[in-house]
């Protein structure tokens, strides 16, 4: 399923940089879901940040734990 998942806090941004790192404060992760025991396991297609603006994903695929998520729509089924 497509989902538009909100955190509840923004993912963590990590200050030196390198592999994985951030360049923003990502609040909304957009892409396709499976859901999994705890969470959700989402294929990325886009971060957003709390301006609304576009942060490049430095990863492909992500586990957000529901303790994470503030709530998510799904875009289809």
């Amino acid at each position: 399923m497509k989902v538009l998942a909100y955190l509840k806090t923004p993912l963590y941004r990590s200050r030196h940089g390198g592999d994985g790192s951030l360049d923003g404060n990502v609040v909304c992760i957009q892409g396709k879901a499976k859901s999994r025991d705890g969470g959700l396991e989402i294929t990325i297609s886009k971060l957003r940040d709390d301006r609304e603006q576009d942060v490049a994903a430095p990863f492909k695929r992500i586990f957000l734990p529901l303790a994470k998520i503030d709530y998510y729509i799904i875009e289809d089924a």
